[in-house]
Formats: C-alpha cells, sequence, structure tokens
C-alpha cells in the first residue's frame, strides 16, 4: 500500500486529487468550483432525490491539526451554516483520529451525517490505493509516494548520483507537468536518447531531472554522468535497466568538448543506447551551444543527432502553465506573507506571468528568500520588476553587495575555466591572487571565502576518488561575468597567470570563434601570458597550461615575436633533457610546432630517440596516433621504420574495435545473411579512418582490417535491432480547469480565501 503526507501538492492540487477521488469512490460526477468564491465550496454533487451535496478539501499541511480544527470552529462551520446543504462531506490531508472526526462532526452537526463523510490523510491513501488510474493521473502524487521514494534511494545508484537524486526529488514539489513533459518523454521513449536544448533559464535542467526520476521509479538504475561520458561506460551493464544523465553535456563552451573528443563519444554512446531497450540517456545543452557544435563538428551533421534533440521554449508554455509554475514557488518556498502581499496586490502576479522575460530561472529568483534578505517588503516589487526586465543583471546584486573582492575574483576565474575546477587549482588561485599587486589582497581566509561561495555562486561536490570540484552554482553566471568582466583586459590577464588551467584558454577560445571576445584581444592576452610565463623562475619547465597556449597560438603572428620564439627554444630543450612528465596531443603538437619553426632538427639525438620511444613503446589513443603521424610524416622521409611501425599499430588499433564500430556507425545495417554482405560498404569505411592520419596506408591493409569485423555479430545486432518494440508510455497529465477562461482559471490558482 502507498503511503502518502501529501506535502509535494499544494493546496489546489489537493483539492483536484479528492474531488477526482471523490468521484471515484461515491460514483458521482464531482463538480469542482473556484476556491473561495461560493462560501467554501469546493465541489458539489446531487444525490438521487435531487440535493445538494457539498464538498470542502483543506490541506493544511503547514499549519497543522490545532489551526485545522480553530478554523474550523470559528470560520467554517459558520460558512456552512449559510449554506445550509442537505450533506456535507470535509476533506483534509492531515491525519485524523477518531477523537478528531467526532469532534469535527459536532462542529460541523447537523450538515455531517456521518463519520464516514469527513476523510482525512489515512481514508485518502486507502481511495488512492483502489484507485490507481488517479494516481496515475496526478503525476507528482505517485513520483512523491514513499514506496516509490523508498524504491528509488534503494536502487543502484553510481557515486554522486546519490546526492543528484536527492537533490532532485527535493525540487519536485515545484515541478509543473506541462506539454513539452509529455512530449519530450514520448521522444525518449521512441529513441531512447534526449538531448533537451533550450535558452537559458528556460527549464532544460529541471525537465531533465524529471525524465531522469520517472524512470528510477520505475525501476532503472541511476547514473549522473559528472564528467564525461567514462563514467557511463565503467557502470554500463548489458542485462540492467539503466538510465544516464548528462546535464549541460556540451559545458558552457562547445570548444572545450571538442577539444576533450566529448562530441565522438556522445554520439557513439547514441547509438549504443538506441539499440538497447532498457537503457534510457538523457542530456542537456544551451541551444547556441549546440548549434555551435553543430557548425564546428560534422558528426553532428552526419550521425543527424537532430532526431535526439528536443527544443524546450518559453512560447510551448500557456499562461495557466507560468501561473503553476509561480504559484509552486510561492507555495513551497520560504517567503513570507509580507512578500507575497506585494505580488498579490492588485493581482500583480499577471504582470510576472505575461512579462516578455518570464522564464522559471527567473521566478525561482524572485522568490528565493535567501536573495532577497537585504530588501524590504515595501521594495519587493520593484526588485521583481527590475529582475524581469533586465535578466542578465540577476546576479548584480550578489556580486555588488552580498560578496567582497576575492570571492568576485574566485567566482569570475571558475567562469573563465568554463567548467568544475579542482580544489588544489582553487587553493593555488587564492594563494596566488594573496601575492598579486595588481588586484585587492583577500581580507578573508580561504575557508571563509569557500563558506561565503558555496551555496550562493559556486557549488561544491567530492566525486568517488575523493576529489572535490567547484563549479558555478547557475550556468547564468557566466553570462553575467562575460558581459560585466570580461572588457576588462588588464583584470583578466591578472586572472589567468594565476589560475594557469588549459580549460580557461580553450573557453576563451571559444568565446573568440563565437565573436564575444574579439581575436586581437584573445592573442595579446595569449602573448602577454606567454611573456609573464618566460619571465617567472620556474617558467622553462614545460606544462599543460603553457602546451595549450601554443596550440591555439601556433596560427597567429604571436610566434613572429623573436622573444617569444626564444622561450619556445627554452622549453623544447627543457622537455628533451628532462623528459616528458605527461604525454597527450598538445605535447606531441608542441614538438611538431618546434620542427616547423626550425626550433629543433629532425637529426637532434635526443629528440630522435624520444620520437623513437613515442611510435614503438607508447601506447596511444586515436587523437595521439594522429598528432604523432604528423610529426613522423615531417620527419621520416623516405618512410622507414617509424612510419611502418605507427602503421602497425593504427591498424591494429582499428581491427581491435571495427566490430563494434561498424554497429554503431550503422554501417552494414541492411545486412541480415552473411550472403548480403558487401565488402565495399566496410572498406570504404575503414579508409576513411586511414585517411585522418598523415602517413600513408594501402589496400592490403584494409583487407587485414576488414577480416577483424565479425559479420555474425553484426547480422546478430541488425536482427535484434528491427525486432525491437518500445514499450509504451502512459503520460501523466495534471487535471486542468476545462471551464474557466485562463483568466479566471488563473485567478481561482491564486485565490486566498
Amino acid at each position: 500500500m502507498y503511503d502518502y503526507d501529501f506535502s509535494s501538492l499544494n493546496d489546489k492540487e489537493f483539492e483536484a486529487l479528492s474531488t477526482d477521488l471523490l468521484t471515484c469512490h461515491l460514483k458521482e460526477r464531482v463538480e469542482r468550483f473556484k476556491s473561495g468564491r461560493d462560501g467554501g465550496v469546493d465541489g458539489r454533487f446531487f444525490s438521487a432525490s435531487g440535493d445538494e451535496v457539498v464538498i470542502q478539501c483543506k490541506h493544511w499541511i503547514k499549519s497543522g491539526l490545532p489551526a485545522l480544527m480553530r478554523s474550523i470552529e470559528k470560520i467554517e462551520a459558520e460558512k456552512v451554516k449559510r449554506l445550509n446543504p442537505k450533506r456535507y462531506i470535509f476533506v483534509t490531508s492531515l491525519g485524523l483520529s477518531r477523537e478528531n472526526k467526532i469532534k469535527i462532526k459536532e462542529l460541523f452537526s447537523p450538515y455531517i451525517l456521518n463519520d464516514s463523510d469527513i476523510f482525512g490523510n489515512e481514508d485518502i491513501n486507502d481511495l488512492i490505493s483502489i484507485n490507481p488510474n488517479v494516481e496515475k493521473k496526478h503525476y507528482k502524487l505517485w513520483i512523491s509516494s514513499s514506496n516509490v521514494l523508498q524504491s528509488m534511494l534503494s536502487s543502484a545508484i553510481i557515486g554522486r548520483s546519490r546526492h543528484k537524486l536527492e537533490e532532485i526529488i527535493e525540487e519536485s514539489s515545484r515541478y509543473v507537468v506541462t506539454e513539452s513533459h509529455t512530449q519530450a518523454m514520448e521522444k525518449l521513449e521512441r529513441v531512447h536518447s534526449i538531448i533537451i536544448t533550450g535558452a537559458p533559464g528556460v527549464g532544460k535542467t529541471t525537465l531533465a531531472d524529471q525524465l531522469s526520476q520517472f524512470y528510477i521509479a520505475k525501476g532503472y538504475d541511476f547514473c549522473f554522468i559528472e564528467n564525461s561520458l567514462n563514467e557511463a561506460e565503467q557502470v554500463y551493464r548489458e542485462d540492467s535497466y539503466q538510465v544516464f544523465y548528462f546535464d549541460d553535456f556540451l559545458g558552457r563552451n562547445f570548444l572545450l568538448a571538442l577539444d576533450s573528443y566529448q562530441d565522438s563519444h556522445v554520439i557513439n554512446f547514441i547509438k549504443r543506447i538506441e539499440k538497447d531497450k532498457k537503457k534510457r540517456f538523457i542530456l542537456t545543452s544551451r541551444s547556441n551551444i549546440l548549434n555551435q557544435g553543430k557548425r564546428l563538428s560534422d558528426l553532428f551533421e552526419i550521425r543527424k543527432v537532430s532526431r535526439n534533440e528536443y527544443e524546450l521554449s518559453i512560447s510551448l508554455l500557456t499562461d495557466l502553465d507560468k501561473a503553476k509554475i509561480l504559484y509552486n514557488h510561492i507555495w513551497f518556498g520560504n517567503l513570507r506573507e509580507e512578500y507575497i502581499d506585494q505580488i498579490y496586490e492588485d493581482k500583480r502576479y499577471f504582470k510576472i506571468i505575461k512579462h516578455q522575460n518570464f522564464n522559471p530561472r527567473l521566478v525561482s529568483f524572485i522568490t528565493d528568500c535567501h536573495r532577497i534578505s537585504d530588501i524590504s517588503p515595501q521594495k519587493y516589487w520593484g526588485y521583481i520588476g527590475s529582475t524581469m526586465s533586465n535578466p542578465k543583471d540577476i546576479w548584480r546584486n550578489v556580486f555588488d553587495v552580498q560578496v567582497d573582492d576575492i570571492c568576485r575574483h574566485i567566482v569570475v576565474a571558475v567562469s573563465l575555466h568554463g567548467k568544475p575546477l579542482e580544489e588544489e587549482i582553487l587553493k593555488r588561485l587564492y594563494s596566488g591572487l594573496a601575492s598579486s599587486h595588481v588586484v585587492a589582497k583577500p581580507t578573508k581566509s580561504y575557508d571563509a571565502v569557500l563558506r561565503l561561495l558555496v551555496g550562493a555562486l559556486l557549488n561544491r561536490s567530492i566525486l568517488g576518488d575523493g576529489r572535490v570540484l567547484y563549479d558555478l552554482f547557475n550556468p547564468s553566471i557566466a553570462d553575467f561575468v562575460i558581459s560585466n568582466y570580461l572588457n576588462d583586459y588588464g583584470y583578466i590577464n591578472e586572472l589567468l597567470i594565476h589560475l594557469k588551467t588549459p580549460g580557461s584558454i580553450s573557453n576563451l577560445n571559444g568565446l573568440m570563434v563565437s565573436g564575444i571576445i574579439s581575436d586581437s584581444y584573445y592573442f595579446d592576452l595569449l602573448e602577454s601570458q606567454l611573456i609573464q610565463l618566460s619571465e617567472d623562475k620556474g617558467g622553462c619547465k614545460l606544462d599543460s597550461y603553457k602546451l595549450r597556449i601554443l596550440a591555439f597560438a601556433s596560427s597567429s603572428s604571436i610566434l613572429l615575436n623573436n622573444k617569444i620564439l626564444d622561450y619556445i627554444r627554452v622549453l623544447v630543450r627543457s622537455a628533451l633533457i628532462s623528459g616528458p612528465k605527461f604525454f597527450g596531443v598538445d605535447y606531441f603538437d608542441f614538438f611538431c610546432l618546434a620542427y616547423t619553426l626550425n626550433l629543433i632538427g629532425a637529426d637532434d639525438p635526443i629528440f630522435k630517440c624520444q620520437l623513437k620511444d613515442w611510435v614503438f613503446e607508447y601506447e596511444k589513443d586515436f587523437d595521439e596516433f594522429v598528432a604523432i603521424s604528423n610529426l613522423v610524416a615531417a620527419i621520416d622521409i623516405p618512410p622507414s621504420e617509424l612510419t611502418l611501425k605507427l602503421k602497425e599499430q593504427y591498424v591494429e588499433y582499428i581491427s581491435e574495435e571495427i566490430t563494434r564500430d561498424v554497429i554503431e556507425e550503422g554501417i552494414l545495417t541492411s545486412v541480415y545473411d552473411a550472403s548480403d554482405y558487401d565488402y565495399s560498404e566496410i572498406s570504404a569505411y575503414i579508409e576513411s579512418r586511414f585517411s585522418e592520419l598523415a602517413i600513408p596506408f594501402d589496400e592490403d591493409d584494409v583487407e587485414i582490417v576488414s577480416q577483424y569485423c565479425d559479420i555474425e555479430e553484426v547480422i546478430q545486432a541488425n536482427i535484434k535491432s528491427s525486432m525491437h518494440e518500445d514499450q509504451q508510455y502512459e503520460a501523466y497529465k495534471e487535471q486542468r480547469y476545462s471551464t474557466l477562461s485562463v483568466s479566471s482559471a488563473i485567478d481561482d490558482l491564486f485565490d486566498r480565501s
């Protein structure tokens, strides 16, 4: 049996539930009425003899039983007396004892005919248990039942996914099921993966949260992906029902995802999920970032990712949807009555609902009691108006009034980095700023600064391996930082030299590509950073920050600066003498750049030895194969053992994954019998993979790889995919007002009588 306390429902939702349950229980069509307009009549029906039966619902979950009893005695009993019905039915969400029911019957005497016309929490639970269709109609009721919650929290949950699930459950009460929920669910059921896109603040994460929660409640194991799809790959189980959730999967800048080759990984995972009826994959991304991805990565267009895309738009919300969103934030929030009065005065809620800049994030912001602690009730409506009219400035009060300089520096730095920042880097940044001659020195300790920021402007999370990460509390903070701080070149230059993260350089490069900052601004920053690093005591040591700067500077006029050329020469000698502390694409590209600039020769004995080690000893991924092939193609002329060895390794690398690649890429989807197999289809694919390296391959190499493709496994995958039938999803929709105009329905929703 389910157990509900109804705390996830607002008062109007509880009334709708109660009338639906009584319709089933009494086998009479119960009419709903506008709250308070008819002197305490929430519903009614007519008995067989034609007498009116009045129903009243009281959702006093916040006030408690003593307050309810006082209200009945002093107010409600008199209302019923004036109505003078033949029969009166009373419903409350509070638990009632036998003595409570006797007392209520006495107070409403003679209109309540017997105790069974009084329904408390336990009675409503009983009605729900024998009327499952009503439960399905009220989505928030079902998702918040104790049985479902217990089932969700006891399911197989990986790492921080438990913390994320707890956050989702906590926010569920504010959720409003709209047509977008139904449409997104239908698409997810059809293709198993969905990319929810939309403008900032439109509610992408909230929708994704609720879709995830639905599947967890249905028994799916939950994996919240923190940083990369490797986390999902590690826990993927063929025989289990699993839902994977990757919020803001392209980050605030597509080039950061492209830089880590997230695009190809995501596409392949989508293909894999599509063929597995036991899996669901939910992603979110800002529309402009995904569109940037489509322009910069052919993969998004080639693989037709648009079939998985669902564009969430404010235009899809009706005025009643918006009203419910606002009402839920007020009902479930902690705003004091004097602040709520400002919204209700002269029906000002209509101005919020109909505002051209309405979005759920703004509603959350203006109804957050913590963010208006320094605003008086008299000035609250003015604050709402200015916030709605200037949504980009919603963080201005926090930045200008609530935090000091060091807090601002850290938040701007995290915004520059473009993704979650590890605690060790944050500590280093704090220490660097403490010794800076450009920005004001901190007046608070590191721990004191973090206590101020976490929960206000930053989120703190702990990964399974114990690492602590800090990210922006809300993506819109980055928008505010870009609009208000990026134009201060000297300030940004100073933050970068203390931040020293490759991510910050990649993020700024993306802003340049998007036209947000100019080419000259960006390359001036890179040049200044290189010059400052060259003058630093430890500047001769090669690290990932210097490598990333040089990777993006390689096509610019910066390299005409003799001082920088001399510095690169120093870095090359230092790296060759000390040996590499790390490998990676940037490292190999660095030596390719040095060779192109004639800062290192092919006959350099140390370089020759290292290059041979890279080819013969180092285990490479695809992108490192590409980077090393550029070096080998430039140096190994005519081709000798370096080229032959690299070629042999790449053939083996492609061969190991060829069967899986062919299945995921859909290369042979029409093959259901070995006799239908057309060699030319797979050979064309293999040739395209070979063409990505700078060294030559021939037909024999294509033949070798093709022999490793297990055609029987491909055929079985095709058969499984064609036989697949999705389970049908029964859409859950909350009861809507059908007999009222939209404005009347909104007035009814906000009625306080």
